[in-house]
């Protein structure tokens, strides 16, 4: 669960990570961010779990943009998937958790 976001800030099991994440198994940093456009790259790894939803933060502000790519690739290997900013997609990524779903998450800390 996340206990926390703020900008630039996430709280999960009492720790900070100041800086963008993606949740698989674990907590990790997405170290490979570039401006605003969220790549298949970056969420292959994510989508190779096979997670049943997958959780994409699009900033504080919503300023990561999705493509159709990235959609149409969600679609296809029938994963369920949210696209919100950053405070509502935490509050799903915490509710999909509790319900025991298998979940993973990309959260860029700030934009």
């Amino acid at each position: 669960m996340i206990e926390e976001y703020k900008f630039g800030i996430f709280k999960i099991d009492g720790k900070e990570y100041a800086y963008d994440i993606k949740i698989a198994d674990k907590v990790r940093h997405w170290p490979d961010r570039d401006g605003y456009d969220l790549k298949i790259e970056h969420v292959q790894e994510l989508i190779d779990k096979k997670p049943e939803i997958l959780i994409i933060g699009t900033g504080a502000n919503g300023m990561l943009n999705v493509p159709e790519n990235i959609k149409n690739m969600l679609y296809i290997h029938k994963i369920k998937f949210f696209i919100e900013k950053n405070p509502k997609a935490v509050e799903l990524f915490n509710q999909y958790s509790k319900e025991k779903k298998r979940i993973c998450a990309i959260f860029p800390a700030t934009c």
